[in-house]
């Protein structure tokens, strides 16, 4: 079986639908299936120098909002039997669909839970009603991370039901190596993530000033990402850092040292970021989002309200806690990680990859 991916986002250093791709490359290579990449040029900076870097991805200009790709037509063209699209809502995916099934090709969507947040709320709102619907007729599967996602989708489109799957993310584990370099954590809590409007590290700013501790916050964000009150905040202390971007090494480096991994958020379509950090056996501090309660082994988390005072109440209660406490809470995030095996998730692309194949 030949697959063709199609993704709006792909960097294999990044987070989120970006890292995801990549992770998903890696089972098709397991598997011995043949495939290509087509995204566009959204994906922009260090990061597209550095993926397009990558053999066998075609990156195609786009335009507008709604991801307009002229040249998709034409890139499409070629041999292939499965048809992957990452998200929903915009040109590149509506028309690949289509294109697609007229071929007869079979159709994989993995929407990343694309309806449930609040960008783009018109324009949603429009393709909700008038063009999704007939997109989900033509699809053959669609791919949830959780039960949480399952059931939004079913709730919106019921008439579905029987073509989701659910196939979470994988968890890489540590070889012998990796497990040697984890040592005693430094006095800091770590953000990893965007800066963007839904990851709350304006709240998680504001909440920490209020702390009384020599501990120190690292964001791999920018000022320019923060709202101005909150980069006065930043300006203002010592033990705020904003790093930016950061490396696949650097962002390693930081894991391996920090206290916790403190991670808020509106929402959220996974959050792989969080097996990133049990994978070094550290706790967990996030939002209680239904997405994090499902995946997350409760032990090693402590769940807040995204609200200034939620946020500071778990930082303070975290810092009370023993280092056997904090050790128990990392060993079983890092346990919890088997369920996530990239075996077991392997298991379940060859078993769609195989149904696929065997349906007419």
């Amino acid at each position: 079986m030949k697959i063709l991916e199609l993704t709006r986002l792909f960097s294999p250093s990044l987070g989120g639908m970006e890292k995801f791709v990549d992770d998903r490359l890696k089972i098709y290579q397991s598997l011995n299936l043949d495939y290509r990449v087509i995204t566009t040029t959204n994906t922009t900076g260090k990061q597209l120098a550095i993926s397009k870097q990558i053999e066998d991805v075609t990156y195609l200009n786009s335009h507008t909002p709604y991801i307009i790709t002229p040249q998709l037509r034409s890139k499409m063209d070629g041999n292939y039997d499965i048809l992957s699209v990452n998200e929903i809502g915009y040109f590149y995916s509506d028309y690949a669909i289509r294109k697609a099934f007229g071929e007869g090709k079979k159709i994989v969507l993995t929407p990343h839970f694309f309806f449930h947040t609040d960008k783009y709320r018109f324009i949603k709102a429009f393709h909700s009603k008038f063009i999704l619907p007939k997109t989900l007729e033509k699809i053959d599967k669609l791919i949830c991370f959780t039960k949480t996602e399952k059931q939004f989708w079913v709730e919106q489109f019921p008439y579905i039901s029987d073509k989701i799957e659910i196939i979470p993310h994988y968890a890489v584990l540590n070889n012998k190596v990796e497990n040697s370099k984890v040592e005693s954590s430094k006095n800091y809590f770590l953000y990893i993530g965007r800066g963007s409007k839904n990851k709350r590290t304006d709240l998680l700013i504001e909440a920490f000033k209020l702390l009384k501790t020599d501990y120190q916050l690292y964001l791999t964000i920018d000022k320019d990402n923060l709202p101005k009150l909150i980069q006065n905040l930043v300006i203002q202390s010592n033990n705020i850092h904003l790093l930016g971007s950061v490396s696949e090494e650097e962002k390693n480096y930081l894991l391996i040292n920090c206290s916790a991994l403190i991670f808020p958020s509106d929402y959220e379509a996974f959050g792989i970021v969080n097996f990133e950090a049990s994978r070094y056996c550290k706790p967990l501090i996030v939002s209680r989002l239904k997405v994090f309660e499902e995946i997350l082994d409760q032990r090693g988390v402590l769940f807040f309200e995204n609200t200034i005072q939620s946020i500071k109440e778990k930082m303070e209660y975290f810092l009370t806690l023993s280092r056997e406490e904090k050790n128990k809470m990392g060993i079983m995030n890092f346990n919890n990680l088997e369920k996530f095996s990239f075996e077991k998730i392997k298991k379940d692309y060859q078993n769609l990859i195989n149904h696929l194949s065997s349906s007419d």
